[in-house]
């Protein structure tokens, strides 16, 4: 009796041991998982999901899902090796943000995850405002795949400068001169048919060419302007001195002409500006001519001393005069 329980305690003994060590040698299954590429882009982005360790789920079938979308395609059968590939289309219902693509099985139950960016519709320029003509160069992300976009400038006038294509993943670049416009600020604005819309500040500054840049006195000088206010008034000052005031057109344009004042012989800043508070400098030089005789500053200061002082002597002599008259 003693001996029978003996051989069943070693006989438990050696049944347990051998369990532990079919259990230690046994590996552990990996959990399944999930790789995307590319891991962001918008509405309509090809997305290719690869899924590994998925073997015992081997025959089964799973659930792809974007947020709570179902992909096209989606049941798939998990092949023997428990690996598999399946491209979609980023769904319409897809939003701006961080969403989870999630592997489901037939009971809803979560088997994987992993995180994909769905950026939001935005433009950058490369530079922030110029002169008319200048070249800049717009980006923009956010938009529906391979959709044209099209690029709007506005305002005086609203003007459509063009389109461009969106990427598979929904970026896009355009390239563009700043088009005749009044001054200061305008808007850059990119939207594609998804109504995907998006836009960019652009300053325009103002700038003034003189022809010729030199000449004599009495000559007639042509001013060109871009880039001031609208249908603005605006004076052309010749070291200080009008010599012309006129208005703009409605793109903040003008074309005037002036004659070379009667100065020395010397280079000058012509200032233009208008009542928009705009305003642009260039340079003329008189470099012919015989100027007149123009009395300098400091002898007009020189009369007024002297006149000042002739009336404080005749104050005195009236004054005198009048005191000692009974």
């Amino acid at each position: 009796m003693r001996f029978n329980r003996f051989f069943v305690m070693v006989a438990t003994s050696v049944i347990l041991l051998m369990l532990a060590v079919t259990i230690l040698s046994t590996p552990a299954l990996a959990a399944p998982t999930i790789i995307l590429s590319p891991t962001s882009g918008t509405v309509g982005t090809q997305v290719e999901i690869s899924g590994a360790n998925f073997e015992s789920y081997a025959g089964d079938q799973i659930h792809i899902y974007f947020a709570t979308t179902e992909v096209d395609g989606s049941p798939i059968t998990v092949p023997g090796n428990g690996q598999f590939i399946h491209t979609f289309l980023v769904p319409d219902t897809a939003m701006p943000g961080t969403a989870l693509v999630t592997i489901r099985d037939q009971d809803g139950n979560q088997l994987a995850k992993t995180e994909f960016v769905v950026p939001q519709p935005h433009v950058t320029l490369d530079k922030g405002g110029g002169v008319i003509g200048t070249t800049v160069t717009i980006n923009g992300t956010g938009f529906r795949a391979n959709q044209m976009v099209t690029f709007v400038y506005s305002p005086h006038p609203e003007l459509a400068l063009g389109s461009a294509e969106a990427s598979p993943v929904g970026e896009c670049t355009f390239v563009f001169g700043i088009p005749e416009s009044t001054g200061k600020e305008h808007k850059v604005t990119a939207s594609d048919e998804s109504g995907n819309i998006a836009e960019a500040t652009l300053s325009v500054i103002p700038a003034i060419a003189l022809d010729p840049e030199a000449g004599a006195i009495g000559d007639k000088v042509k001013a060109t302007g871009t880039g001031f206010g609208y249908k603005c008034r605006f004076s052309i000052d010749f070291d200080g001195n009008q010599v012309k005031t006129d208005s703009t057109d409605d793109k903040g344009s003008f074309d005037v002409s002036f004659d070379a004042p009667d100065m020395a012989l010397q280079t000058y800043n012509v200032t233009i500006s208008d009542t928009a508070g705009n305003i642009a400098v260039a340079a003329f030089t008189i470099n012919a001519g015989e100027a007149s005789f123009v009395f300098p500053q400091w002898g007009i200061y020189a009369l007024m001393g002297l006149g000042g002082l002739g009336l404080f002597l005749l104050g005195i002599w009236i004054g005198r005069k009048y005191a000692y008259s009974y």
